[in-house]
């Protein structure tokens, strides 16, 4: 529901950052057991699926005031990659729901039907085929397992607080990077003392959330940024592997537009007085820029058990730690110059580098892995393979090593 659309792949070489990227002290790198040439047929499937702009035939979406600004920096300070971006959102009718009505704060959710989510698109279609039930206001417990280490179902709450078993042969689990680890490391048993597929002990590490921060600009006339899409532009010029910038990886630079509340908060947190309100003023005059880019896998960033605080049914609630690396903080550095740039280029008065959010893109805490030594989820194939446990796709596994298959 809150999410902007933006639909980008991995590049060939991110898939392989360990082999790419070398040791990056600090950095706990891994390469995927999966390349570009095995994933391309899939990232297809999915953006015609959800109908990604800039893909399959689909137009992109047309430039808005904020883009049109975006791209006109771009141009003068000598990028070469930029457009409207690749979107899951209609630029024509398709699949039953009508095309983007260009009415803006995508992040509350499509108001028009335009943007790809579950929500609309794809529960409701399942729900009428009779094969798909949902329960909501239901909270997963815990992962149960036979004397063998095979996955039996899962222990859930209902909104009334009623603890029941759902029998199941396979279990996905699907809490992105924060609740995921907290339910394999809660569902310990005496076969899994130390949690569920953590042989390893990997589970919950290796937390990220991408390196982010903002760049914003007041100009002389107004831009009403805030009219079309959130996201609606993007320059990939940064992207590329380039270690002369004094780092690895790369950062994208996509236009974002923020409601008067939450500018209010987050446009220079903890800022007060008239250099603050000014900028406020200036609200119909501005423009953004989200800096979003590769962070690095740490194992001391993580999702942890909270030793004593609990959640509503006693179950220990989960206790995120992050630290930047000394890359991610080289990288905001020459985002935040390169940013200011771009818009000092096309007139802007006054430029504004805005911190990143405490989080964004949750990522990480069940690595992909060659070795259940390192990792906790294994490449996954055609076949069930025996060592597996779990995710997103779940079927048996053994006592030794609980795998998670992906």
């Amino acid at each position: 529901m809150h999410w902007a659309g933006a639909s980008l792949r991995f590049q060939p070489h991110e898939l392989k950052t360990r082999t790419t990227y070398g040791n990056v002290a600090g950095a706990n790198l891994l390469d995927w057991l999966i390349d570009y040439q095995e994933l391309a047929p899939y990232y297809a499937k999915a953006e015609f699926k959800m109908g990604v702009t800039g893909t399959n035939g689909i137009p992109r979406l047309p430039d808005n005031n904020h883009q049109k600004v975006l791209a006109a920096g771009a141009k003068k300070v000598g990028y070469k990659e930029f457009h409207s971006g690749n979107m899951a959102i209609n630029s024509q009718p398709r699949d039953g729901r009508g095309g983007c009505q260009q009415i803006g704060f995508c992040f509350q959710g499509c108001k028009s039907g335009a943007k790809w989510s579950t929500l609309v698109a794809e529960i409701p279609k399942g729900e009428r085929t009779g094969h798909l039930e949902v329960r909501p206001d239901a909270q997963a417990l815990k992962i149960e397992h036979d004397p063998s280490g095979r996955v039996t179902g899962v222990v859930y709450a209902d909104s009334k607080g009623t603890h029941s078993f759902q029998k199941a042969r396979l279990v996905a689990v699907a809490g992105n990077s924060i609740e995921s680890p907290r339910l394999l490391l809660n569902s310990a048993s005496s076969m899994y003392p130390n949690g569920m597929a953590n042989s390893s002990g990997q589970v919950g590490r290796n937390y990220m959330r991408h390196m982010t921060g903002s760049v914003y600009a007041t100009f002389e006339q107004p831009v009403h940024m805030f009219r079309g899409t959130t996201v609606a532009g993007i320059v990939r010029d940064e992207a590329r592997f380039d270690t002369k910038r004094g780092f690895v990886g790369g950062y994208e630079m996509e236009t974002v537009s923020l409601g008067v509340p939450f500018m209010a908060a987050f446009l220079d947190p903890g800022a007060w007085g008239r250099d603050f309100s000014s900028a406020m003023d200036a609200y119909d005059n501005m423009a953004g820029m989200w800096l979003v880019g590769e962070d690095m896998p740490q194992e001391r960033n993580g999702v942890t058990l909270h030793a004593t605080e609990k959640d509503q049914f006693g179950l220990p609630v989960p206790n995120v730690a992050f630290t930047d690396h000394a890359n991610d903080l080289a990288m905001r550095a020459h985002a935040f110059k390169q940013g200011e740039a771009l818009y000092t280029s096309v007139g802007a008065k006054r430029t504004i580098q805005t911190p990143p959010y405490p989080s964004t893109h949750n990522m990480g805490t069940n690595r992909m892995s060659a070795k259940a030594a390192d990792g906790v989820v294994n490449k996954g194939d055609s076949r069930m393979t025996s060592r597996t446990c779990s995710c997103p796709t779940a079927a048996s596994s053994p006592p030794a090593r609980p795998r998670i298959r992906r």
